[in-house]
């Protein structure tokens, strides 16, 4: 029988010991509220621009700093933010939308710096059209995902897919009417932004005040669905980074 050196016994030693797993945890705010936040002032502002309630056709190249860095870049990073999170609902949904306004904020500055020639909302636009056929399907997935979770929620996605199939299909195919069209839309994505701030200002009060304050659970209810009913929108593992039980090296 052969000889077994020391460094072959050490190596068996190693092997077989029993891993020491570390684990650090380093908490983040739910990223999903700033996330909300940021949608709900962009959306409210461009939509309701877009409905007709105030401004003209040189609006877009005042308000758009707000949509590119608001709606745009911190609703973004609170999309990256949903990795650590372990919110696969605000990573998609919240970095597709953050990129979205990145994306129209930057169009109204360039439209309003001369750069590229200014188009009217309200005629046929194919080239918008395409941009909503993906933000449609995703967001309609997001919203019934969403319905897993509170009524709130789950509406600000329905409205905001809505208003963004209206969009799609009347930039695509329809040139009489679309102004119309287009007004009903951003209808949609008031009704949305209403909803998303309404989420947003429960995620605050429940962190401030505590989920059984009354003021908190009957002024703003979420109505929540399954085993998140009574649960607080702010908890240890639900929107924060860490591990769950049952993970190789976790038990």
């Amino acid at each position: 029988m052969a000889l077994r050196s020391g460094n072959e016994y050490k190596l068996d030693e190693l092997l077989a010991e029993v891993p020491k797993v570390r684990i650090f945890l380093r908490p983040i705010a739910p990223p999903a509220a700033l996330g909300l936040a940021g949608f709900a002032s962009s959306t409210w502002i461009t939509a309701s621009w877009i409905a007709g309630w105030w401004g003209d056709e040189k609006s877009p190249g005042a308000f758009f700093p707000f949509v590119l860095f608001f709606g745009g870049v911190c609703q973004l990073i609170a999309g990256l933010m949903g990795f650590p999170a372990r919110d696969t609902l605000v990573t998609v949904i919240n970095t597709m939308w953050g990129a979205f306004w990145v994306a129209q904020g930057t169009a109204f500055y360039l439209i309003a710096a001369g750069v590229v020639p200014s188009h009217s909302i309200y005629t046929h636009w194919p080239e918008l059209a395409s941009w909503f056929v993906p933000l449609a399907v995703f967001t309609w997935a997001g919203a019934i995902a969403a319905f897993a979770r509170d009524l709130i929620l789950a509406l600000t996605l329905t409205f905001l897919a809505t208003g963004s199939t209206i969009a799609c299909c009347l930039f695509s195919f329809s040139e009489p009417g679309v102004r119309h069209g287009i007004k009903a839309a951003a209808y949609f994505w008031i009704l949305s932004s209403i909803f998303a701030a309404w989420r947003v200002f429960v995620y605050l009060q429940e962190e401030a005040w505590g989920p059984t304050n009354p003021v908190v659970k009957n002024a703003f209810p979420v109505f929540r669905f399954g085993t998140e009913k009574r649960a607080p929108l702010v908890v240890p593992g639900l929107g924060e980074p860490g591990v769950k039980r049952g993970m190789p090296g976790v038990i």
